[in-house]
Order: structure tokens, then C-alpha cells, then sequence
């Protein structure tokens, strides 16, 4: 048990550095599109309104997510540009982020938080400048990495809570999207058959707990996959045209819980506190 504990938090800085790669990527696709019109999006160059500027603060940003150079400050940049991006052009279309458009908004600020505090992964320029001058951990460093599991918490209760509502969507046709490029084309996780909705209401729930939620993790981030490769793919290569962003982060997110844990806040970290209080007695053998 304690060497498959141990093997976890080996590969977990490697899936890390993965996990961050390609978000950085998929965030990049956004500013692309505005400053050049990738995958036939639309160009703004008005960099006074609050579009034209997202686009090269989200090149700039994705490019140093992707290459994990100065990770924890792109990171708190960019959960704050995305909180604004939310609180500003979404948040009023209606309250759940599956129907105003946001739910891409609301899954790059929390993964961008807990960014923040779990850092850039063994695969970075940020690790490689460290070795390279030999420099010590600053104390605000120490201090964020210690709130690595409770970023990882609270990232993990956002995710479940959204997955969780298309669930709802999916298996009863409730929360129809209201705006956003997911009212003209269907979300790839809302492309699935019926009874995949289930899952989704049920391992959202239990997520959302903390419990049981490496193997409910890896369920869903399977789902998720899946969805990608079913719903999105067919449609065109670009994730940002397919309809598969949100299809991939909730894959990426869930893979790294499957692998780490649930974090801080959850009722396995609970249950696991628990039994190292209260171990189990083994009763003698009666001969």
C-alpha cells in the first residue's frame, strides 16, 4: 500500500506538467483567434475593450502556461482575467455556467487557482531555472505549495458540480444552453447517449464529496475522453471550433485526481484520518 502511495506521488509532478502543457495550449487558441483569426475565429484588435485586450494577454499567458515559465504568477493573472471574463459577459445571460456560455471561463480560473499553488510540474523552464542556479524555494513558494490540496479541493468540487449539470442536461434535456458558442453547437459531453447522464449526476455527486473519488475520477475522466473523441473530433481538429475545450479539461482535471487524490477537503481524506486514528485490531487466531 504505502510503495503504491509512493509510486502516486512519484508520477504525480510528470502528470502535472502534462496537465498544464495542455491547457496552456487550449487557452492559447483564444488569444490566437482574436489577434489572427485561428481556426476562422474572429480578429479584434480593439485592445481598449475588454476582447481586443484577452488577446495578447491570453497568448502571452497560454504560451508561458504551456512552457511553465513564471507558472504561479501567469496563473493568478489569468484566474483573475477569467473571473472578470465571467463575472462581466456571462454570469448576467443566467445562473449556471452550462446555460450563459461560461462554463470554458469558469474551468480555466479554477484551474488556474490551483495553479497557483501546485506549480509547474518536473517538465518546466520554472524547474529547469531552479536547478540550473540552484535556487532555494522563496517562502511564499513554500507557503502556496503547502495549499496544494485545498486548490486541488476546490477545483475538484467546481469541476463535479458542472460535470454534475450535464448529467441533469443530458439524461432529462434540463439546463438547455442560453449563450455562448454552446448554443449553437452541442458540448461534446452532451452528445453522448442518455445513460451516460447518469454517470455523470452520480460521479459528479460523489466528486463533489471527495468520496470514493479516485475511482469515480477515473470514470469520468474517461467519459470525458470518450465525449472528445466521439462528439468533438468528427467535427473539426481544433478543440476551440469542435465544441471539445470543456470535453478535455474535465479529462485532464480528473486524470490528475485519479492519480493524486481528492485533495484536502473531501470525506476519503476524512475516512483515511479516521483509520489512522482508530486502526484496526487484529484479533488473535483461535487454535
Amino acid at each position: 500500500m504505502n510503495q503504491g502511495l509512493s509510486d502516486r506521488s512519484t508520477l504525480a509532478p510528470y502528470l502535472l506538467s502534462l496537465v498544464r502543457v495542455i491547457v496552456g495550449l487550449l487557452f492559447l487558441q483564444h488569444g490566437a483567434e482574436k489577434l489572427w483569426g485561428f481556426a476562422g475565429g474572429r480578429i479584434d484588435h480593439d485592445f481598449g475593450t475588454l476582447r481586443g485586450f484577452a488577446g495578447p494577454l491570453e497568448v502571452t499567458g497560454g504560451t508561458l502556461i504551456a512552457l511553465g515559465l513564471l507558472t504561479r504568477f501567469t496563473g493568478f493573472i489569468l484566474c483573475g482575467e477569467m473571473a472578470v471574463a465571467y463575472f462581466r459577459s456571462w454570469a448576467p445571460r443566467g445562473f449556471y455556467p452550462i446555460q450563459n456560455g461560461g462554463e470554458e471561463a469558469v474551468l480555466f480560473c479554477y484551474i488556474y487557482l490551483w495553479l497557483v499553488t501546485a506549480g509547474a510540474g518536473k517538465w518546466s523552464l520554472d524547474r529547469l531555472i531552479e536547478r540550473s542556479h540552484s535556487s532555494k524555494r522563496t517562502r511564499v513558494k513554500e507557503m502556496l505549495a503547502s495549499w496544494e490540496s485545498y486548490g486541488r479541493s476546490i477545483v475538484r468540487m467546481i469541476f463535479a458540480f458542472t460535470f454534475c449539470l450535464h448529467g441533469f442536461r443530458l439524461a432529462f434535456g434540463l439546463l438547455p444552453a442560453l449563450a455562448g458558442r454552446r448554443a449553437g453547437m452541442a458540448m461534446a459531453l452532451d452528445l453522448m447517449p442518455q445513460f451516460v447522464g447518469y454517470w455523470e449526476m452520480v460521479g459528479g455527486i460523489l466528486l463533489f464529496l471527495g468520496l470514493l473519488a479516485r475511482p469515480s475520477a477515473l470514470i469520468s475522466a474517461m467519459v470525458a475522453v470518450v465525449a472528445y473523441f466521439y462528439g468533438a473530433a468528427p467535427r473539426g481538429l481544433w478543440p476551440i471550433r469542435n465544441g471539445g475545450n470543456e470535453a478535455l479539461l474535465y479529462a485532464l482535471v480528473f486524470a490528475y485526481i485519479a492519480l493524486v487524490g481528492a485533495g484536502a477537503w473531501s470525506l476519503d481524506r476524512i475516512a483515511a484520518t479516521l483509520r489512522l486514528k482508530h486502526p484496526r485490531q487484529v484479533r488473535p487466531a483461535v487454535n
